[in-house]
C-alpha cells in the first residue's frame, strides 16, 4: 500500500497536492498537480478500464502520458525523456486519484462559501 497524505497549499488560489512517503512516487504527485484540470477525463478513462469497457486507455496531458490497464497505470513524463516511467497498480492509482479529486472539490466548495461570506 502506498503511503501518502493530501497537503493544502495556501495562497490566492489554494491548491491541494499529494505528498508521498516514498520518493519513488513523487512523479504521481506531480502528475496530479500538473494535470488537475483534466481530472474528470482521467477518472473517466480509469473507470472505463475498471468497469471492463476497455482493456487499455491512454491520456496525454500538459506534461504526462498515462496508460491504464486493469492491472496497472504507467506514467511517463513527456518533457523529460530521461525520466523513468512510474508503474502503479490501477486500484491503488484510482484510490489516490479519488482522494485527490475530493480534496480539490472540498477546496472549491470552501472558496465558494467564503466568496458568499459564509464559513464552515
Amino acid at each position: 500500500m502506498i503511503k501518502y497524505k493530501i497537503k493544502y497549499i495556501e495562497g490566492d488560489h489554494p491548491l491541494a497536492a499529494v505528498e508521498f512517503e516514498d520518493e519513488k512516487y513523487k512523479m504521481l504527485g506531480e502528475f496530479m498537480l500538473a494535470e488537475r484540470s483534466f481530472r474528470r477525463d482521467i477518472l473517466g478513462i480509469v473507470n472505463e478500464v475498471d468497469l471492463g469497457l476497455s482493456y487499455k486507455e491512454y491520456f496525454s496531458g500538459n506534461v504526462y502520458t498515462l496508460m491504464v490497464t486493469p492491472e496497472s497505470c504507467v506514467l511517463t513524463n513527456d518533457l523529460d525523456e530521461d525520466a523513468p516511467s512510474l508503474k502503479v497498480d490501477t486500484p491503488e492509482f484510482k484510490k489516490i486519484f479519488l482522494d485527490y479529486m475530493y480534496a480539490l472539490r472540498e477546496l472549491s466548495v470552501k472558496e465558494k462559501m467564503s466568496r458568499h461570506g459564509r464559513t464552515e
